[in-house]
């Protein structure tokens, strides 16, 4: 470990506040298990009243939450012509969650 902080391959702990070796260490195991770390985007789509309620039931019916339900008719809707098969076996997914009624 030592070496490797020498060899500038890892920082080192005292150069860096509580929080940040804390995300580092976080990334770390991540990444020793193959899990890819990927930037997020963000994509802001205006929908009218009627089409925002179809989406929403949609969702409901398959108990999924409208983000969830819109990324997987976006997607779907991306991948036409494409290999699918092939994108969505490497492709990452997010965390289960559960959902909740308030």
């Amino acid at each position: 470990m030592d070496e490797l902080q020498r060899r500038g391959v890892i920082p080192e702990k005292a150069t860096m506040t509580e929080s940040e070796w804390t995300e580092y260490n976080k990334d770390r195991e991540k990444k020793s298990r193959g899990i890819v770390i990927q930037d997020t985007s963000t994509l802001e789509i205006d929908l009218d009243k009627g089409d925002a309620l179809k989406l929403a039931l949609q969702a409901h019916d398959k108990k999924v939450t409208l983000n969830q339900h819109i990324i997987d008719v976006l997607t779907d809707q991306l991948l036409i012509g494409v290999d699918a098969k092939e994108l969505l076996r490497n492709a990452p997914r997010g965390k289960q969650e559960l959902l909740k009624e308030y």
